[in-house]
């Protein structure tokens, strides 16, 4: 009995990889993007933080040099916007769509692989006029989130690149 409960467990694993599943946050990115440079200037603290831990998760050397790089990301245009989307009857807010939108480019041997790619996020948020502090914090959890998120974009852009 023992063996076929070992036996049912490996072969799920085995349909499982086959069907080509991964999990959430774990990225193959080419080799020859290897090392790679962030250019942390162009892109806020906390996308740079997430994007450093989640490149070094999948594997690929990462430089503080980018004259030692063989690819240069750098992101552009990253900004976050607020706007109303319904109202109550004495016309204030009641929800907000959040939006995040950014731009990054790849430079790889001297030439552009991926140039200005557009990701543009949004979320909606409920505004409770009783809790504007509680508001406040899900706002920047909301955009937290929509940054590791695009984060993974990114990833998943370079992945393809294989």
């Amino acid at each position: 009995m023992r063996r076929l409960h070992v036996l049912g467990v490996v072969m799920l694993a085995f349909t499982v990889t086959a069907c080509g599943f991964h999990l959430r946050g774990s990225y193959d990115l080419p080799a020859r993007l290897s090392p790679l440079y962030l250019e942390k200037e162009s892109m806020s603290l906390l996308l740079y933080k997430e994007l450093r831990s989640t490149i070094r998760a999948s594997g690929t050397e990462l430089t503080e040099d980018a004259t030692a790089a063989a690819s240069v990301l750098s992101v552009s245009n990253e900004h976050r916007t607020r706007d109303v989307i319904s109202v109550d009857t004495l016309g204030r807010a009641r929800e907000y769509r959040l939006i995040y939108r950014m731009s990054f480019s790849l430079q790889a041997s001297e030439e552009s692989v991926i140039e200005n790619s557009q990701i543009k996020l949004s979320r909606n948020l409920l505004f409770n006029p009783e809790a504007v502090l509680g508001v406040a914090e899900e706002t920047q959890n909301v955009y937290r989130d929509m940054i590791r998120d695009s984060a993974g974009q990114i990833l998943l852009r370079l992945q393809a690149l294989k």
